[in-house]
């Protein structure tokens, strides 16, 4: 007899130890959902997007090209790496790891993209110390990504423009002068402040630029994908001034030269 009545509470308090674990094991879905918004505009983004979970499933679906707008279930818990492209968007990867949880939730994910457009600056690149025509170690890296950009954006063509923003700048000039002014038919001098914009020597900025053009292009023509897709192209301008009157921190910006839909006639 005794030995039932252990039996009968070994039967009982067993569903009770494991249904807590049965809760926290169960699958629970949960909704992926958010805004796929361009970089530089804030303005949404039709682009196909990636999914890869941590469960080996990969599929593709697409973000709403006026709202920007996706939604997509996953099993909580997921480790879900999401890959952005299009052919006019570069290509991107994210991480989004979703919480274990055993209710139903709606996670908010808004992804920011690169989103093209012939004229755009897509990349700004500091390279030079100042007054320096030798490449920055970092400044390499970051050129040398250009070639994943044209592997998975193969209808982009870009400008780079070497300029020495970072060194010559133009000088704002305030001078104290006096005038004489008549009201009511009585002659005063008055003093007020004029202000001057003056150009650095134009001679000095060429050269920094020519020098700075033959490190940049020699790099670039040792890049795979770059021949006919990658142009560098001087700029003898002077940089504008910044709050401070401190010169920009970048001189070499990558434009976007040409963009072509590879998909339409």
């Amino acid at each position: 007899m005794k030995k039932l009545v252990i039996i009968s509470v070994i039967i009982l308090i067993v569903p009770c130890l494991l249904y807590p674990q049965f809760l926290n094991n169960s699958t629970v879905q949960l909704i992926l959902k958010g805004k796929v918004l361009d970089e530089y505009t804030g303005n949404p983004v039709g682009a196909i997007i990636e999914f890869r979970t941590s469960t080996g499933k990969k599929f593709k679906i697409k973000s709403d090209s006026v709202s920007g707008e996706y939604s997509q279930v996953f099993q909580s818990g997921e480790n879900i790496e999401v890959i952005i492209y299009d052919w006019d968007v570069i290509r991107q990867k994210f991480n989004v790891q979703l919480p274990d949880t055993n209710k139903y939730a709606e996670i908010e994910q808004n992804f920011t993209v690169k989103h093209l457009k012939e004229g755009l600056v897509a990349f700004k690149f500091d390279c030079f110390e100042k007054g320096n025509s030798s490449l920055l170690n970092d400044c390499e890296e970051k050129l040398g990504g250009l070639d994943d950009v044209l592997r998975f954006n193969r209808n982009v063509k870009f400008e780079i423009q070497v300029t020495a923003y970072d060194t010559y700048i133009k000088t704002r000039k305030v001078q104290t002068v006096q005038k004489v002014v008549t009201e009511k038919k009585k002659k005063k001098t008055i003093t007020e402040e004029v202000v001057s914009i003056e150009e650095p020597p134009a001679e000095l900025i060429k050269n920094l630029v020519d020098s700075r053009f033959g490190e940049i292009n020699k790099f670039i023509e040792g890049m795979p994908r770059a021949k006919g897709r990658l142009f560098v192209v001087t700029n003898y301008q002077s940089g504008e001034l910044q709050p401070g009157n401190q010169p920009q921190p970048y001189e070499i910006f990558v434009v976007v030269k040409e963009l072509k839909n590879i998909l339409e006639k």
